[in-house]
């Protein structure tokens, strides 16, 4: 009888020894270790907390109260013929392209567990929701590391491409599962009537939603604030290590052969594993402008291997296979480079100060988060009220019997 392999027992291996290369790092390199953790904390929290804190308690408290199968109901009839998901896929996907990652795969991920979605539906939705945000786009990238507000519209456009294109692509996953949308003319009719239903069946206190939106949202957060520290710290030791030089050195003969700058290639190789250095260094170096924006584009698009380390904490309590999903980001790289090449003659010349003034809606960023966060506030209250007075009419009701 013969002995049956580990499948795992690869990966494993790869991971004891990222393991260990990390904590000999930390040993070796102890100065470069802190500076590194300290940049990723700062990132962490004077970004990324107070930019997704507020979207994590909202949607949990929208998902909680019914108000996503509203929304379903309603995009139910553009949902399905267009990406073959149902209607409550557009939350996820509208939340993610305004929040950034990883908020839209964290909404798939709940649908889920909630059973609104199936596993297939769950997988074609992952695979374009969860992308990166406009305030990262237009504020970190193209104002504070490539200097040049314009450009922003152009990478934001070209990111959202590549992610509809990406949705169109994976309408076809799992083709059995198929299912044609349901016609209804009195859609807000049938929407309320649903909302309704749910206040109905909500056993749970307001006190109690609150409390786990919360709870769920901080946790969530501070295992996101982990892996940015962490790859933060990976990336930094592989500089220090010259790992970077012998990438640089494997990475030459096909950036020569396609015709992109050498100096692009340690700033590609990071960005791979951690977006916003990876991105500062394209953006800095001697290249020309349009191979840093292609460059750019694609690593947007795939999001970096912190990201999808991030994501994999968020959907790892549901069925949704990581393997479709990085397969999935993968082709969205490809769209946004292709979709970058063809694009870019058409806006080389255009200058730059023409949209500074649209820009300046989002240069504040402050005020941008504060503007979120007093929206996401104002959601969640009236849908409590709402929630509250079908309650009380409920009551009624059974007074009556």
């Amino acid at each position: 009888m013969g002995t049956q392999k580990n499948p795992l027992k690869g990966s494993k291996l790869f991971f004891i020894g990222i393991v260990i290369f990390t904590v000999g790092g930390i040993i070796i390199f102890p100065q470069e270790v802190f500076n590194a953790s300290k940049k990723g904390l700062l990132l962490w929290f004077n970004t990324v907390f107070p930019s997704l804190f507020p979207f994590m308690v909202g949607t949990y408290l929208l998902i909680e109260l019914g108000v996503v199968r509203f929304i379903g109901i309603l995009f139910e009839p553009i949902m399905r013929p267009i990406f073959n998901v149902p209607g409550v896929g557009a939350f996820a996907w509208i939340m993610g392209l305004i929040s950034g990652y990883p908020v839209g795969a964290k909404i798939t991920a709940d649908l889920r567990t909630k059973g609104q979605i199936t596993q297939a539906e769950a997988q074609r939705l992952v695979a374009f929701s969860n992308n990166s945000g406009p305030l990262f786009i237009l504020g970190a990238v193209s104002v504070g590391m490539l200097s040049n507000p314009g450009v922003g519209i152009f990478l934001l456009g070209i990111h959202y491409l590549s992610s509809f294109s990406v949705g169109l692509l994976f309408r076809f996953y799992n083709r059995e599962n198929i299912r044609t949308s349901k016609r209804n003319k009195q859609l807000f009719k049938e929407a309320f009537k649903q909302f309704t239903l749910e206040q109905k069946n909500q056993s749970k206190k307001m006190g109690t939603v609150l409390k786990e939106s919360i709870m769920h949202s901080m946790d969530l957060i501070v295992q996101i604030g982990g892996f940015i520290i962490l790859f933060s710290v990976i990336a930094e030791l592989l500089k220090v290590f010259s790992i970077m030089d012998l990438f640089n050195q494997i990475l030459y003969p096909v950036f020569s052969f396609i015709g992109f700058d050498r100096s692009l290639i340690n700033g590609w190789v990071l960005a791979i594993i951690e977006i916003t250095n990876g991105i500062n260094m394209i953006g800095s170096s001697s290249a020309p402008f349009y191979q840093q924006l292609v460059l750019i584009n694609s690593v947007i698009a795939w999001g970096g291997i912190s990201i999808l380390m991030q994501t994999v904490s968020v959907i790892s309590h549901s069925d949704i296979k990581v393997s479709i999903y990085v397969l999935a980001k993968f082709i969205q790289s490809i769209f946004a480079i292709i979709y970058s090449i063809l694009l870019y003659p058409y806006i080389k010349n255009f200058q730059t100060h023409s949209v500074v003034n649209t820009f300046k809606y989002f240069h504040s960023q402050n005020q941008l988060l504060q503007t979120w966060s007093y929206i996401c506030s104002c959601l969640c209250i009236l849908f409590v009220i709402l929630n509250l007075i079908s309650r009380k009419k409920t009551c009624k009701k059974r007074t009556y019997y």
